[in-house]
């Protein structure tokens, strides 16, 4: 799959595209969207992977250009249902059946050992978070990264990361509370 040490598109397709999809997912909220995103940063990476100089990790050269095509993506996704109005009920026939097929998720790997409520329950919780709160949480929390690496890919000061962060997290015990709290007796 490297030639030579490089990456090839292979592998940046089969390594890399779970992750990108990932982060894109619990940064919009929705799969299509995320997939929308995940092409659109698995061609612009593999477009320009030669001009890849190694100067930083390849992850995080991936996880700034994922961030800032959801950033982007949620932009245009704005913009666009600012000038329309929606009837939820154009998505149904007559009969009450949805009017195109709705595929079920995908489920990683590593999410198959979690209990499927407790996740649910998680992946709500992160999808109702203010946006300002969950990017930062998930680049943080989900992803792993350091806080100074989240300031940089959302042009953010360290303390407002930290701050975010905080009022994220607070935000999600308080959504999870209800679920995971001992009951007084």
């Amino acid at each position: 799959m490297e030639q030579n040490g490089k990456l090839t598109p292979e592998k940046v397709f089969r390594q890399y595209g779970p992750t990108v999809y990932n982060l894109a997912r619990r940064m919009l909220g929705n799969d299509a969207d995320a997939e929308d995103v995940t092409q659109d940063v698995l061609l612009q990476v593999v477009r320009k992977l030669d001009t890849f100089r190694g100067d930083a990790q390849f992850t995080t050269w991936l996880h700034r250009v994922t961030v800032n095509a959801a950033l982007a993506h949620r932009k245009k996704r704005a913009r666009r249902s600012a000038h329309e109005i929606l009837d939820p009920m154009q998505h149904f026939l007559e009969d009450g059946h949805h009017s195109h097929s709705v595929r079920p998720w995908s489920i990683a790997p590593e999410q198959q050992v979690l209990d499927q409520e407790t996740h649910e329950l998680i992946e709500k919780a992160i999808a109702e978070l203010p946006e300002i709160y969950r990017d930062v949480y998930v680049l943080a929390d989900v992803e792993g990264l350091p806080n100074n690496e989240i300031g940089d890919l959302l042009g953010l000061s360290l303390a407002a990361v930290k701050s975010r962060l905080h009022r994220g997290r607070l935000l999600m015990r308080n959504a999870l509370a209800p679920h995971f709290e001992v009951a007084a007796s």
